[in-house]
This record gives structure tokens, C-alpha cells and sequence, in this order.
């Protein structure tokens, strides 16, 4: 999995700044703050999916957090690839010998998301960055772990779910002709 996490964040990028300009033309650390707050709401998604045995839910919420953790990590110049290299998805979800739901480690490491984005806000003498990269790739090894779990070619949902979002903007048909145009120039 982690040899194609780099050409996923290069298809985050490509996509949010096709598809959310106003996000992607934040300044990075009011992006962080609103890639919190996505977290936080798929956090609560997750809860509630458990407590109702929604399987569904906790997939479109485990879907697009994988969104979300693609565009932190290009939104902190982090490559993915290389934090998750080596990491053994099978030890997520084990705290103290005893498996933890995928939903319990998520809202931890959410929690220690916005802690880091927080601690830019009071400008804390906390390494913010650091505490920004090591909490999503902990997301990233949560949702990539539960995907294992559960079955999910996490990619494929990913790619469903971004075309999903894309062909409600009003703009999809012009940005597909433009992307198809660059392909037939690359390849031409």
C-alpha cells in the first residue's frame, strides 16, 4: 500500500485544487484547522456507525477520512509513503494486548490532531508540524488497518468517492476536458 500513497497525494492535490479552490487557497494553518474539523465530524460518524452496527457509515466516514489525511499530508509536505514504510497495520488497534475498536484509536488520534493545530493558535512552544505529521500518519495506519480488516480496497473506494464529489460541482465538465486535454498532450 505505501508505494502508492504518493500518487494519491499527487491526485488529493490535483483534486482539491480543481475542485476546492476556497480550501486550497487557505493559508496552511486554517487548512489544518478545517481538516480537524473533518476529522472530528468523521470521528462522530464513526460513534454513531458503531453504536447502530452501520457498517456503511463507518466505511463512507473511514472513505473520506482517507480524503482528508491524503490532503493533510500535502498540506504539511508530508510523504506518507515514506512515515508508513515498514509499519505493520495488524499492531493498530491493540492497546495494552487488548484490540481497540478502529473507531476508539481514530478519535485519539484526531484528538492529538487538534491539539497540534490548537497549539498553533496560542503559538505553544510545541513542535506543531511534527505533532501534525505524526498524528495523521497514525490516521493514516488506523484507516488503512481497518480497510484490512473489514476487506476494502480502500483505493478504489477513495477513487468512487472522489469521482462522486466531483461530478456535483458545475464545473466537471470543463475541468474533465481540461484534465483529458493534458493527458493527450502528455501522451501526444
Amino acid at each position: 500500500m505505501a508505494e502508492f500513497l504518493r500518487e494519491l497525494q499527487w491526485h488529493q492535490l490535483v483534486h482539491d485544487g480543481d475542485y476546492h479552490p476556497d480550501i486550497a487557497s487557505m493559508p496552511p494553518a486554517t487548512r489544518m484547522k478545517h481538516f480537524a474539523l473533518h476529522m472530528a465530524k468523521y470521528a462522530a460518524y464513526l460513534l454513531d456507525a458503531d453504536e447502530r452496527g452501520d457498517a456503511t457509515l463507518a466505511q463512507r466516514a473511514m472513505v473520506d477520512s482517507f480524503a482528508i489525511i491524503l490532503a493533510i499530508a500535502n498540506t504539511v509536505g508530508q510523504d506518507l509513503s515514506r512515515d508508513l514504510a515498514g509499519r505493520n497495520f495488524d499492531d493498530r488497534g491493540i492497546v495494552d494486548g487488548v484490540a481497540m475498536p478502529a473507531w476508539r484509536s481514530f478519535v485519539k488520534e484526531t484528538g492529538a490532531l487538534a491539539k497540534a493545530c490548537e497549539s498553533l493558535d496560542h503559538i505553544e512552544d510545541l513542535p506543531f508540524k511534527v505533532l501534525m505529521k505524526q498524528s495523521n500518519a497514525a490516521l493514516a495506519a488506523v484507516v488503512l488497518h481497518w480497510a484490512g480488516q473489514v476487506d476494502l480496497d480502500i483505493v478504489q473506494a477513495y477513487k468512487v468517492r472522489l469521482r462522486d464529489v466531483e461530478k456535483r460541482s458545475p464545473f466537471d465538465e470543463f475541468i474533465q476536458r481540461r484534465q483529458s486535454a493534458r493527458n493527450d498532450n502528455v501522451l501526444g
